[in-house]
């Protein structure tokens, strides 16, 4: 009878649980939450969808335990959307280097609110998943000047920007095509006045991208802009 009543407890407790998950993705995302989804969506974080009819959930992923304190920071502000804490995963060793690295990870609920930002930053690359359903690649929305904010700008450096030996601040833009590397240069340019160049980058498997690196004449106005919304573990990322 007590393990009865017990999983009817955990039971209506899911329920209360998915009902505010419910309320929260009819009232939408804030205005924080938006402007940090964007900048999330422009480095390493991705949006998911099962099906084209489903609707769309956040999966944030990081480098564990270097990027801990960022990614809990993330989850509090998305906490209202997700059901879980976020996840310790240790991968297997790495074939080339025999080490095994960690991650620390959360995603939310599938959501409607999220839908929009999935047809903003995805497009169908043509080709179909080994799931048989077409495979979706990230891209740069061509109304990225408009969604990019100081935080949206502050998130995506925290995300995927490092400060350089020549004290200066490199976005890694690599997975995206030439045309929407013009489209981020004009925003950071047209919007905020920063001065940026692009950095040609060969890996080592020989495959070559784009980077965009922030001028130096630019840097204290770009620290201005994005200091306010980092978190302290972070700093390094701007050489303070």
């Amino acid at each position: 009878m007590c393990k009865r009543l017990c999983n009817l407890d955990s039971c209506l407790e899911k329920g209360r649980v998915k009902l505010e998950i419910y309320k929260n993705d009819l009232k939408g995302l804030t205005t924080e939450q938006k402007d940090v989804l964007v900048g999330l969506l422009l480095a390493d974080g991705f949006l998911e969808k099962r099906r084209a009819n489903h609707n769309t959930r956040l999966r944030v992923d990081h480098t564990y335990p270097a990027q801990e304190a960022y990614v809990k920071y993330l989850y509090k502000l998305f906490k209202s959307m997700c059901g879980k804490q976020p996840v310790i995963y240790i991968r297997k060793p790495d074939k080339r280097t025999g080490k095994i690295y960690s991650s620390i990870a959360f995603k939310t609920y599938n959501l409607s609110c999220l839908n929009e930002y999935y047809v903003l930053f995805y497009k169908n690359s043509g080709d179909i998943h080994l799931s048989g359903q077409p495979r979706y690649i990230k891209i740069v929305p061509s109304n990225v000047q408009e969604l990019l904010t100081p935080v949206a700008l502050a998130h995506w450096v925290m995300g995927d920007g490092f400060f350089t030996k020549d004290k200066t601040v490199v976005l890694c833009t690599e997975s995206f095509s030439k045309d929407e590397i013009e489209l981020l240069v004009n925003a950071l340019t047209t919007k905020f006045g920063i001065t940026v160049g692009v950095l040609k980058r060969v890996s080592s498997s020989g495959k070559s991208g784009l980077r965009i690196r922030i001028s130096k004449k630019s840097m204290d106005r770009f620290l201005l802009l994005i200091t306010p919304f980092f978190i302290p573990e972070f700093y390094y990322k701007l050489g303070i």
